[in-house]
């Protein structure tokens, strides 16, 4: 959820952990907009337009850093910005596969178990606790010595 918060200080902690292990982690974002974040929703469809033109990470790492300012007339600001080609842009923001491609995430989310942004789950396994790299570190040791002991 672009607009939560929590997940705009997670962001900075999560950046820490793929800087630490640039070869063994991936980050795989999936969108969780909350009902009560009323720019939350038109952001997860932007991210997701973006992604169609390469832009993800960039217009993600724009709407967090400027939380405070989420909404259209922003966005749009923000991909003309990056150079996204904005007529499709536009017309692929309010489009039904955009639409259904959060309502999937959102729904794979509830069926994971999601109550709230952020939500991380380390190899499949939700993981609940302080996202700072010397905590989450531990975890993601044992998890990368337990996957390689499987090869």
């Amino acid at each position: 959820d672009f607009q939560c918060p929590y997940c705009s200080k997670a962001v900075v902690q999560i950046n820490a952990i793929l800087k630490a292990y640039p070869n063994d982690v991936k980050l795989i974002f999936k969108q969780y907009p909350l009902d009560n974040h009323p720019a939350a929703a038109i952001c997860a469809a932007a991210s997701l337009a973006a992604h169609n033109q390469g832009k993800f990470w960039q217009l993600h790492d724009l709407m967090f850093a400027n939380r405070a300012k989420l909404g259209r007339p922003a966005i749009l600001a923000w991909a003309a910005q990056i150079g996204l080609d904005m007529k499709r842009f536009n017309q692929e923001l309010d489009s039904g596969p955009i639409k259904q491609a959060v309502l999937r995430d959102t729904t794979d989310g509830d069926k994971a178990g999601v109550e709230g942004t952020p939500t991380l789950f380390i190899n499949g396994r939700r993981y609940n606790g302080d996202y700072d790299l010397e905590k989450v570190r531990p975890i993601l040791d044992a998890e990368l010595k337990r996957v390689s002991a499987k090869k």
